[in-house]
């Protein structure tokens, strides 16, 4: 009986020694550090892909558009945000944004230079064919550059900026 008693004893100061040994530690086991890779969530958001097109209303409706149409043409931005499969966007937003410098619209080589600056038009949620956003028209020849940032918001799909692209009211085409 007495062994049975001290082997009880030795486990029971094993048991109280590790406690001990544990509560002494810099930090407890299973107890999180403080470091954000304790606070990240297991899904990141992988890099997409960020087109900007442009649409021009027609009698039977909007047709795609060239880089350069006639000056009146109505201008329609469509952005499309797709994952690295290849999937459009179902969650997020975008905003248009134009070039702008000197006090008038300008090409968007002003604005990745930096001597102009990208002025919102809109923002609006992701649609599931592409965003779509009115432009408007100009009566005179001009080129006006365009672009539009992504918001992800929780989709997987990184936030991102489209390239820029120009389109140009031509007096005759």
């Amino acid at each position: 009986m007495i062994r049975h008693h001290s082997k009880t004893v030795v486990v029971a100061l094993v048991a109280a020694a590790t406690l001990a040994a544990l509560a002494c530690s810099e930090r407890p086991p299973l107890a999180p550090d403080g470091s954000t890779a304790d606070v990240r969530l297991g899904i990141q958001a992988a890099p997409g892909s960020y087109v900007i097109s442009f649409l021009k209303e027609t009698s039977t409706g909007l047709a795609a558009a060239a880089d350069t149409e006639a000056v009146g043409t109505y201008l329609v931005l469509k952005s499309e945000v797709r994952d690295y499969a290849g999937n459009l966007a179902q969650i997020g937003s975008v905003t248009y944004k134009y070039c702008w410098a000197g006090g008038t619209y300008a090409p968007s080589a002003s604005c990745n230079s930096g001597s102009g600056i990208w002025k919102r038009l809109m923002s609006m949620n992701v649609d599931s064919i592409g965003s779509l956003a009115g432009f408007g028209y100009c009566s005179t020849p001009r080129t006006i550059g365009f672009r539009f940032t992504y918001q992800g918001r929780n989709s997987g799909i990184a936030n991102g900026v489209s390239a820029s692209r120009d389109f140009t009211w031509a007096a005759s085409i």
